[in-house]
């Protein structure tokens, strides 16, 4: 009788024998360390480099092992976009490591889709699962295949950039909830780079910040958090002052010596408002560009932008000559700015101040450093490695209209952004995922998306792969080196690794496309493999020379002003009086990081809250509502409605209701799973991903639950607590 495993290795399965010859069973028995195994020695502890991969920063990490065990991570010193600090999210990759959790082997859905219930099997028999539609598909319609990732960088993205086009199909989605499009697109306009710039935050004199999350969730918030530091402290006698717009008193707005709130999606009004004051006065050292746009500007006086922000238009005036005369200065956007309804507009807003400023290319200004060189060689083919950080939004909606109509026969799903999670219900993606016949998903954890998978199959965390990375700013073209730092703790396999295989079994245009063995030999081949410069760079963590070129900075001669688009704000302001202001979690970002105790028991910074997500709003704002602290309350939008606790913050522009994103999963695990509900269903279905576009009511409810605050509420702000 020939079994499938004699089978698959008789059968032609030759590219799955040479990659998982070794799919038997891990070996569990107890060895005694009479001679232990190699880089192994009792009380002595090896330190192994890799990057981070707990969000899209891409710092560098060093990590601690003895005996075979990840024990500590800390930032790794050498490389230049951390510089040897490391945020709670990057400490907390221990946990996923050790997970209990995690997903250990294969499975094949035993139930109904979307029931979340599997049945654990082999490597050989989910590789046939694979193959047998892969090859189907190959045949009568390779279109018909969907690949939905996160936003994948390095030689992960060729291979999946690669593999799709060689198969046949143009559908490869990424998906991220905090792309930078807005960003993008306002730098096209400005300085003419559609890409994200480096802010020289430490040389700066004067910075402005429009809902810059910098030292939270933003771009690369470690970063940016050290730049900061050397901006306030490193110069005798100079002291950068900084200045914070936005809605909510955040741990960035805390760290600022003037808060100003506005009302939520405003951000690039008050910028253009302190642009009016700089061309007004003359006080830009762009002269040419102030000429051009003093017409422009003219619309927006600082009482009139007093009136639509809410900022007083005499402290509008007086940061507008603060930031002229303490040069060099610079503005930056962030995520509340970043996700209004006209995102792209209000961050325009604030990059012509840069460009009035006539900072760009300068110390303590904006540069737009080359960073795709370090993978130039590859031509066309070096935006699959170092792709811009965009959110893939449009594409999503176009990709669920075409699921819905029966386009895909295959969707293959990967990465940690969980669209079934992170889109506005109203998009009703996991209708239309279900409209696809077979589904295959690659994941260390089953979450609202892995779940509706017909087939499972677990990965390595960023602790156990191969793997390279090219962070999106705080480097000029460092590429950074991933490595596993112990023995693979499941019987895991890599999406690269599978997606090299099933090119291999397929032949043809895709074997052409993948033509190494494994992942680990395309980065060899990639970067001088063993005994060569890979092995140099993995000791101290990448390439980290400065080899990136700078690019032109901002043309001067044809900076385009921001146009902004009439995009309602979604309610009627008497149905729902407050403005939504919805933010990262600094712990659990998106809510990736919901299945990790560590960060669900990290306290929020202002308002020292865990384990819950809750409603912020004004004292005055709730007393009018006639809303105490830590009522339980019902958010309703036009969109949705979820339950939260009320807590208080001063510092919030009135009229304002701020949420935390990352709690409310139903499919994430024990840690993760009832913890409150999801801010997201709150939003609307619109032609562009907006946090900051919707309003909302806030209706007094009996919750069974309590918010669990680490101090006082009160003991924060309020001033008798004080005396």
């Amino acid at each position: 009788m020939l079994h499938r495993r004699q089978f698959l290795k008789l059968g032609g399965a030759t590219a799955f024998a040479t990659l998982f010859g070794g799919c038997d069973k891990m070996q569990r028995t107890l060895i005694p360390f009479v001679i232990p195994p190699e880089n192994t020695t009792l009380g002595e502890a090896l330190w192994y480099a890799s990057v981070c991969g707990q969000c899209p920063a891409g710092c560098g990490i060093v990590v601690r092992v003895s005996e075979g065990r990840a024990k500590k991570i800390e930032g790794n010193p050498r490389h230049p976009v951390n510089r040897g600090r490391l945020c709670a999210r990057g400490q907390a990759a221990l946990q996923a490591l050790y997970h209990p959790e995690r997903l250990s082997r294969p499975m094949k859905l035993s139930g109904t889709r979307g029931s979340g219930t599997y049945a654990p099997i082999s490597w050989e028999e989910a590789l046939s699962l694979l193959m047998v539609p892969l090859k189907k598909v190959q045949a009568e319609a390779p279109a018909s295949l969907l690949m939905l990732t996160e936003p994948m960088r390095g030689h992960a993205g060729l291979v999946a950039g690669r593999f799709m086009k060689a198969f046949g199909s143009k559908h490869r989605v990424a998906w991220d909830p905090f792309g930078a499009d807005a960003m993008l697109s306002a730098n096209a306009a400005i300085h003419g780079i559609r890409d994200l710039p480096e802010h020289d935050l430490a040389n700066a004199r004067y910075l402005l910040s429009f809902s810059g999350d910098f030292l939270e969730t933003g771009i690369s918030p470690v970063h940016y958090a050290r730049a900061y530091g050397r901006m306030r402290g490193d110069r005798e006698t100079i002291r950068g002052k900084f200045v914070h717009f936005g809605p909510r008193l955040s741990m960035t707005a805390a760290a600022a010596d003037l808060f100003l709130p506005c009302t939520p999606g405003t951000e690039g009004i008050v910028a253009l408002g302190i642009a009016h004051v700089m061309v007004r006065d003359r006080l830009t050292a762009a002269s040419a560009v102030a000429g051009r746009l003093a017409d422009d500007l003219s619309a927006y006086p600082p009482e009139a932008v007093e009136r639509l922000t809410g900022v007083h238009a005499h402290d509008i005036a007086a940061v507008a000559e603060e930031f002229a005369r303490n040069q060099p200065g610079i503005a930056i956007p962030g995520t509340g700015a970043a996700t209004g309804p006209d995102g792209a507009f209000h961050c325009a807003g604030v990059a012509l101040l840069n460009a009035l400023a006539g900072n760009a290319g300068k110390p303590g200004g904006v540069s737009f450093p080359n960073r795709a060189l370090a993978f130039a060689r590859y031509g066309s083919e070096a935006a699959l490695l170092a792709p811009a950080p965009e959110s893939g939004y449009a594409a999503m909606r176009d990709a669920i209209d075409k699921m819905r109509g029966g386009a895909f026969r295959i969707a293959i799903l990967s990465g940690a952004t969980n669209p079934a999670f992170t889109l506005p219900p109203s998009l009703k993606f996991s209708e239309a995922l279900s409209k696809v016949p077979f589904i295959a998903a690659f994941a260390s954890f089953l979450d609202e998306t892995t779940s509706q998978a017909d087939l499972v199959l677990p990965v390595p965390t960023a602790l156990e792969a191969w793997g390279d990375d090219l962070a999106p700013v705080g480097h000029s073209g460092a590429v950074t080196l991933c490595q596993p730092v112990v023995v693979p703790f499941h019987d895991t396999r890599s999406m690269p690794d599978v997606l090299i295989a099933a090119a291999g079994e397929l032949g043809g245009k895709p074997a052409k496309a993948l033509p190494w063995g494994s992942f680990k030999e395309c980065l060899d081949k990639a970067y001088g493999g063993p005994g060569g410069q890979m092995e140099i760079a993995l000791q101290r963590g990448g390439f980290f020379g400065e080899s990136s070129s700078q690019r032109s900075g901002a043309r001067t001669g044809t900076v385009a002003f921001p146009k902004g688009t009439e995009r309602p704000i979604d309610g009627d302001p008497k149905a729902f009086p407050l403005a939504l202001h919805l933010y990262p979690s600094v712990t659990l970002y998106d809510g990736r990081g919901a299945n990790l105790p560590w960060l669900q028991e990290m306290p929020d910074p202002v308002t020292t809250a865990v384990w819950r997500n809750w409603v912020e709003v004004n004292p005055k704002t709730a007393a009018g509502l006639g809303l105490s602290e830590g009522d339980g309350v019902t958010v309703t939008s036009p969109s949705g409605k979820i339950t939260a606790h009320v807590t208080f913050n001063p510092g919030i522009a009135p009229d304002v209701a701020a949420m935390p994103l990352g709690q409310g999963h139903t499919r994430y695990g024990k840690t993760a799973n009832g913890r409150g509900e999801n801010p997201f269903a709150l939003l609307p279905a619109g032609e562009t991903y907006a946090l900051q576009a919707t309003r909302v009511s806030l209706t007094k409810t009996k919750l069974p639950t309590r918010l669990v605050r680490f101090a006082h509420p009160e003991g924060q702000w309020k001033i008798s607590n004080l005396m």
